[in-house]
């Protein structure tokens, strides 16, 4: 009994953890976009700005506007990577809590991070299968939602798609830049 107290507070302990963490970045997740879209904004009016009047200044803020939230997009991205390594530890302690409490007392085990990774990260058959069956709806999406791609992947995505999105902007903007110079000299300042 006292094993499995422990087990069970450990269980708690780390389950807590997890789902702070998710919290945590779920809210830093939600920062970064609207820092992102503040940059995007802001970088589209001097655009508008720039390509309505050509001139080295507003050329040259187009080009630097676009290294902070590139550099922003930079930590975001390591950031996210070792969130994403916490949060697949953590998991991972809880089905080994799982199969030690199993191992230990197989009569009064349960095996939530179990039946949660063998759903969504096996995407195990016969589990689904079992789900499906408790959930008893007709037309149900479940399987197709449990064979879907995870959340920490796609925002993994929407992060490097804005990485790539800010270098494309410099180096366009860099681009016209120079063309800029090649058309007006290199001495002209206006």
């Amino acid at each position: 009994m006292e094993i499995e107290m422990r087990l069970l507070e450990e269980w708690k302990a780390n389950n807590d953890l997890l789902k702070f963490y998710e919290d945590l970045k779920q809210k830093r997740f939600a920062h970064f976009l609207t820092i992102q879209t503040a940059f995007l904004a802001f970088f589209a009016l001097l655009a508008k700005d720039a390509l309505g009047t050509l001139t080295m200044v507003s050329l040259t803020a187009l080009v630097l506007i676009a290294i902070p939230p590139l550099i922003i997009s930079f930590y975001f991205i390591r950031v996210d990577t070792r969130s994403r390594a916490f949060v697949d530890t953590t998991n991972t302690r809880l089905l080994l809590i799982e199969e030690e409490w199993k191992r230990l007392s197989p009569d009064s085990h349960f095996s939530t991070y179990q039946q949660l990774f063998a759903v969504l990260s096996r995407h195990d058959g016969d589990t689904v299968e079992k789900y499906l069956g408790a959930r008893k709806l007709k037309d149900d999406p479940f399987k197709r939602l449990a064979q879907s791609k995870s959340a920490h992947a796609s925002e993994h995505a929407i992060l490097r798609m804005f990485w790539w999105l800010w270098i494309v902007l410099a180096s366009v903007a860099a681009l016209i830049h120079l063309i800029w110079h090649m058309v007006k000299g290199f001495g002209t300042i206006s």
